[in-house]
């Protein structure tokens, strides 16, 4: 059978299997464990024995001038490779064990190491290694596969360096005794005397010389052939043994042997190809020494020391004090490699086997359900003692679908099948048994399990696709319509009617097999069907799609496309269906994601209950985040009861009250609270329609858009800009005159109706309210009754009676204005300028457009605003503020404290939300926050002073918005940062709390702490990426610097450069050794420092949790900072779910992944606005889904028949289901009763006038207040 290409396992098993894997082995089976994956155990009689009796159980003793470790494993420099070189001391086998970390990351704490094998890299690496020519040599690459990991891990094996042959040469006694016998013959006078050496003492003198070449450059002299001691261990003049001594580099040269001369001072770990293989050749021969008989070493003095290396491979991996297990190994371990298969070892705790067996799963996903009985079998032998944690886990995988391979047989047992005839059942014949088994049984979860493992087992994305019910591929979606390839169409289309009908959760799927059978065939009508609903139409063609945007280059990018869209949508709103449409095909056809965005499906879905869902808001145009703001105050309970009731909320328009108003610290003009009270009017209609509505979606109005984009200032100055643009000529004529200014009627002036002579202050005055705008002398505006006789006023533009839907506001005195006009005595000089004609639809939609430029925090603050100004106040500070129900809900205050030369100052400052930003990087959302609160240096009154802010008042709907849009100094444009901002579900706002300077918990003493640290930390940052500069470490520049200086000293030594070569004063590799080692460990100290100083920062405040924030709300952008799609997730505390709200579709978020985690994509979608609730009180807060859905009456229906009350109808006047739960919350309590009632009932109940009782022993709420010091200031920047 063939192997799969990958092999892992955990860094203890590796090195098992190290000490056991002989390349040498004459016996080696064909199965290498270092590489090769093992096939499935079924049983012990049918399984491989893969074992070999004459391998060698390696003892490995280390080499340490081939070796470094790191001094512990928080100390490792990233880019550093760490290694422990070591020979066999039993088999000579040669290893390098290897370690690189990439970066920084490793293994977090108490979890070992998984490797995966890679085979391509070390073919690749085995290229590259030198080695002598004819060794054996073995590399192997390994990644660890733990989530973060940088580790590689790289493995060589040599075979040994001095042949056997050559090991027979010095140290069998019969060669020895010939060569002694020879050189006796040929020399007896000199040799006379001499003792006959054995195989110990040959040996030892030839580790000698190697020795004195490695290490003492003084007695690494010559050999002179007629010494006697060299004569009688290596024959006469060598001879014997030359081809050994020139292998070893030694040269024959006037009588006697030069050895070799390698590099003395050469730093350690040896990385010249010389020391490296003259340290080897030394470790061989001590190796060989060691082996010598006790006979040969009695008497020899000094002991042989070595150094084993296991202790420093488990340092080198981190498996020197793993967590183990408290079981004891059983029978059945012996029998069946479970341990091994997982890539684990026997001793591993629980948790370390789980994991072993989930990265085992990561890397060979194929296995999952041999993995999962591997993992079974180990439980059950670990019971009872210590197998409960792994059974837990395995009966959760069972749960979540995971199945043991073991549990297939049952699955076919389950459908009446035959597992052992598996080859000749077909898909067709299973998925017919299962829809058999289907019809008798009540619950599909069962059969649908086991279909699902057969499929998985058989490799069937047909079978899995019955199961779960899905389609991918047309032949899926034929089978799940119960159509064949040659069904007509319109019988498609009923299939598919049928099916919904049945199964309404099927709409969705159902609606996909449709859309990849119209892809498949391209099926126009099919396609037709899915687009209108209806079964034969035309579908637009992409030119009429182009052309109806007005886009004449098709080959424009999104970003245009979405913005022609737009404006034709904000030009002709009654045609945004047909852009839709038109967008939509084009989406089709370029398959643009980003477009895709933009639509939404129009028709409600069919499993969705009017009365449990929230309804969606159509997009009316280029109206950016309108949709997602109305949704989120919709949901916001107190704040849309407060709408819904508005007349007992609103602020009286009786002078006194009007003089007194001061919203924010200024004083607000009579036309500024009839402006935000017609805001709340405009609202309330959308509401009553979120509520009532039978649709899936309603549709906000143009002015209420422009009501909640555009200020009263904002829209004031844009009304005289528009006003100014429109001029006409100064050159007019009458009956064929020019004259000098504008044109006059065009039929004569009957003499009863008076002409206007001049200008009036009051006409000016009049032009400005009209905009918007107060006049700077605070006089009132109102054109008084009493005066219209004293004063003659023309009005230039068509007097409308004022409504509460009208577009102006425009105030109408008691008498009719014509009553109050007098004829002049005499034609003006000069025909007064008549106003110019305005669309005032046009001039709505143009006011919508620039409103939609404005800055998300300005158009919240816009809403607020509009909100206080419209209601009455609950109380009046000290300064003359209004404080009410928006107040309490969504505005805290900070209090800044400046320390300068002088002392302590402070002052507050009033907010509606916390500004943070992302623009260095990304960040969690405390670290965000703390940017707003921590310590920054100021300049105050011609000195630096330090600053900082703590929270005094929070409110219990905190906003925080994301500054997403940043300036680039180079490029001189703005940029959208799109770095993520992890989120968290709760955040503990203690930490931001002001506290006095000796707190019970230190919170005072707490914060200087972690600004140290900061301090201390930021620090670190930028010294590491002087010492990491373009991607390139300090130490390793000192390093290639001193290696390169070596190879030019080494120029000396050769004949041919030797004349050419530089005179280089050997202190300078001191020297850059020196430095090189200097910044490793100061690289070595940040990095630990670094770890240690973000722990202690991350836990400064981990037991301050008195204070819990939920999150509520997420306002999402996707696009850049020229254009984009705005939607928003709302959590429902009640249901427990998380809904998107993308316009006019409202959907259930499957996967929170989409909202919190990092998509790690080109531009991706990122949240621009955060709303947390006060988690106590969330609930009474936040209510997403407020439905009473009333039908439409048919045309056919009489007047008195809708009168009546259908059974089971609930009437809007019925409605009484709201408690007194409701109530809106204040700072403290975080509740509200209105201003003028003790108790009030709210919610849609409200809207209908039903008066409810309050609970006898429920008591009245008040707010605890405690009012600022200084000036209060809305939505002031932190």
């Amino acid at each position: 059978m063939s192997l799969p290409a990958k092999l892992g396992k955990t860094a203890p098993l590796l090195i098992q299997d190290v000490l056991h894997h002989d390349p040498a082995s004459p016996t080696r089976p064909q199965f290498n464990i270092l590489k090769d994956v093992p096939p499935i155990f079924y049983d012990k009689s049918s399984y491989p024995d893969y074992s070999d009796s004459n391998a060698c159980v390696h003892r490995f003793i280390t080499k340490p001038h081939q070796s470094v470790l790191p001094a512990n494993d928080s100390q490792r420099v990233a880019g550093a490779r760490y290694q422990v070189s070591s020979v066999c001391q039993k088999c000579r086998l040669h290893l390098e064990l290897a370690v690189v970390f990439k970066t920084q990351l490793a293994c977090r704490p108490g979890t070992v190491h998984h490797f995966c094998y890679f085979p391509k890299e070390s073919a690749d690496r085995l290229k590259t290694v030198t080695r002598s020519p004819g060794q054996a040599l073995e590399v192997y690459v390994y990644s660890c596969t733990q989530t973060q990991c940088s580790a590689t891990v790289h493995l060589k094996l040599w075979a040994p360096l001095i042949k056997p042959e050559w090991v027979s040469l010095l140290t069998d006694e019969d060669i020895l005794k010939k060569r002694v016998d020879d050189a006796l013959a040929l020399e007896p006078e000199r040799l006379e005397g001499i003792g006959r050496p054995t195989p110990l003492v040959v040996l030892t003198h030839l580790k000698t010389y190697i020795d004195n070449a490695l290490y003492d450059e003084q007695r690494n002299r010559s050999i002179n052939i007629m010494n006697k001691k060299f004569t009688v261990c290596f024959g006469t003049g060598g001879e014997s043994c030359k081809e050994l001594f020139e292998y070893l580099g030694f040269k024959l040269a006037n009588d006697r042997w030069e050895p070799p001369r390698p590099n003395t001072k050469a730093l350690k770990p040896y990385t010249d190809p010389l020391n490296v293989f003259l340290d080897n050749i030394s470790f061989e021969l001590l190796v060989l020494i060691s082996q010598r008989p006790q006979h040969e070493t009695e008497g020899q003095g000094a002991s042989i020391a070595f150094t084993p290396s296991i202790s420093q491979f488990n340092q080198l991996l981190g498996t020197t004090d793993y967590p183990k297990t408290r079981a004891f190994p059983n029978n059945s371990q012996l029998k069946a490699p479970f341990y091994e298969h997982l890539g684990a070892v026997s001793d591993m705790s629980n948790e370390l086997i789980i994991e072993a067996y989930r990265q085992q799963n990561k890397i060979i996903p194929s296995r999952n359900s041999y993995y999962l009985r591997c993992l079974r079998s180990i439980g059950h032998w670990r019971d009872p003692v210590d197998g409960k944690t792994i059974n837990d886990f395995v009966e959760l995988e069972t749960t979540n679908g995971k199945y043991a391979d073991d549990d297939v047989p049952d699955s076919y047992s389950y459908f009446n099948l035959d597992y052992y005839r598996d080859f000749s059942i077909s898909d067709d014949a299973i998925i017919g048994s299962f829809y058999a088994r289907l019809e008798d049984t009540p619950n599909d979860m069962e059969p649908r399990k086991h279909l699902w493992r057969i499929g998985d087992y058989r490799k069937s994305e047909k079978i899995k696709a019955a199961a779960e019910e899905r389609v991918t591929t047309a032949e899926q979606a034929e089978v799940f319509l119960g159509v064949h390839a040659d069904t007509p169409d319109d019988f498609v289309i009923s299939m598919y009617t049928a099916k919904i009908s049945d199964s309404p959760d099927s709409k969705e799927v159902a609606k996909r097999a449709v859309r990849l059978i119209a892809d498949s065939r391209k099926s126009e009508a099919l396609q037709h069907f899915l687009k209108t609903g209806e079964a034969a139409s035309a579908q637009m063609d992409i030119g009429d799609a182009f052309r109806l945007l007005q886009i004449p280059d098709r080959s424009v990018d999104d970003a245009a496309i979405i913005a022609a869209y737009s404006v034709c949508c904000s030009e002709a709103p009654e045609q945004i269906d047909t852009y839709r449409q038109a967008l939509a095909v084009i989406a089709e056809e370029s398959g643009s994601a980003v477009i895709r965005s933009m639509l939404v499906d129009d028709s409600a879905p069919a499993n969705r209950a009017l009365l449990d869902w929230p309804v969606g808001l159509r997009n009316i145009g280029n109206t950016c985040y309108l949709n997602s703001l109305l949704q989120f105050y919709f949901t916001i309970q107190p704040f849309r009861n407060m709408v819904l009731d508005l007349d007992r909320y609103k602020t009286e328009l009786d002078e006194e009250v009007i003089r007194n108003k001061k919203v924010g610290s200024r004083k607000v003009s009579l036309l500024e609270i009839q402006r935000s009270q017609k805001f709340l009017v405009q609202l309330k209609a959308l509401f009553n329609d979120m509520i009532t509505s039978p649709d899936a979606f309603v549709t906000p109005t143009q002015e209420l858009a422009r009501l909640t984009l555009l200020s009263s200032s904002s829209e004031a100055a844009f009304r005289r800009k528009s006003l100014s643009t429109h001029k006409t000529s100064e050159l007019g004529e009458i009956n064929g005159i020019p004259i000098m200014g504008p044109v006059g009627p065009p039929a004569p002036i009957p003499e009863d109706k008076s002409t206007p002579s001049s200008s009036s202050p009051e006409k000016e005055e009049s032009a400005k309210e009209d905009a918007g705008v107060t006049p700077s002398t605070g006089a009132s505006n109102e054109l008084e009754p009493g005066n219209a006789s004293d004063q003659t006023v023309v009005p230039t533009v068509e007097t409308k009676e004022v409504t509460s839907d009208s577009s102006e506001t425009s105030i109408t005195p008691e008498h009719p204005v014509s009553e109050a006009i007098v004829a002049p005595s005499r034609p003006p000089p000069v025909p007064p300028r008549p106003a110019p004609r305005v669309d005032n639809e046009q001039l709505i939609r143009e006011e919508v457009e620039l409103g939609a430029q404005q800055d998300v925090t300005e158009v919240i603050n816009n809403v607020l605003f509009q909100a206080q100004c419209a209601i009455k106040p609950t109380k009046i500070d000290a300064d003359g503020n209004q404080i009410d129900l928006i107040m309490d809900l969504f505005y805290g205050q900070t209090k800044s404290y400046i320390t300068a030369m002088n002392g302590i100052r402070s002052k507050n400052e009033f907010w509606s939300d916390i500004k943070v930003d992302v623009a260095t990087g990304s960040r969690d959302i405390y670290s965000a926050i703390d940017g707003a609160f921590d310590r920054q240096k100021v300049h105050v009154d011609g000195a630096d002073a330090e600053q900082y802010g703590a929270i005094s008042k929070i409110p219990p709907v905190l906003q925080i918005q994301v500054q997403r849009v940043q300036f680039d100094q180079v490029k001189k444009s703005s940029f959208k940062s799109t770095h993520h901002l992890e989120l968290k579900e709760t955040i503990y706002m203690d930490r931001y709390m002001d506290v006095p300077e000796h707190d019970n918990m230190g919170l005072y003493k707490r914060r200087r702490e972690k600004w140290a640290w900061n301090d201390e930390l930021n620090g670190l940052k930028v010294r590491r990426e002087e010492l990491l500069s373009n991607n390139e470490s300090l130490p390793d520049l000192f390093q290639d610097a001193r290696d390169k200086i070596q190879d030019l000293m080494l120029m000396k030594d050769d004949p041919e450069m030797g004349d050419d070569a530089l005179d280089i004063d050997e202190g300078i590799l001191t020297h850059l050794s020196n430095l090189e080692v200097m910044t490793r460990k100061e690289l070595i100290r940040i990095d630990s420092r670094m770890e240690q100083l973000t722990h202690l920062i991350d836990h400064q405040f981990a037991d301050m949790k008195s204070l819990p924030y939920h999150l509520y709300a997420v306002f999402i952008h996707h696009g850049s900072v020229e254009f984009g799609h705005y939607y928003i997730y709302i959590f429902d505390f009640e249901k427990k779910i998380w809904r998107k709200y993308n316009d006019s579709e409202v959907t259930e978020v499957h996967s929170t992944a989409e909202i919190f985690s990092d998509r790690n994509i080109k531009n991706p979608p990122t949240p621009y606005f955060l709303v947390y609730l006060n988690d106590g009180l969330k609930e009474r807060l936040a209510k997403p889904v407020c439905r009473h859905v009333e039908e439409r009456p048919a045309r056919t229906t009489s007047a008195a028949d809708n009168s009546k009350s259908k059974p089971g109808r609930e009437r809007a006047g019925d409605r009484s289901d709201v408690e007194m739960a409701d109530l809106p919350p204040s700072y403290d309590e975080a509740q509200r009763t209105a201003p003028d009632e003790k108790v009030i009932s709210t919610g849609p109940a409200a809207i209908a006038k039903q008066k409810l009782s309050p609970s006898p022993d429920r008591k009245r709420l008040k707010r605890k207040g405690a009012e600022s010091e200084e000036h209060p200031t809305v939505a002031s920047k932190n």
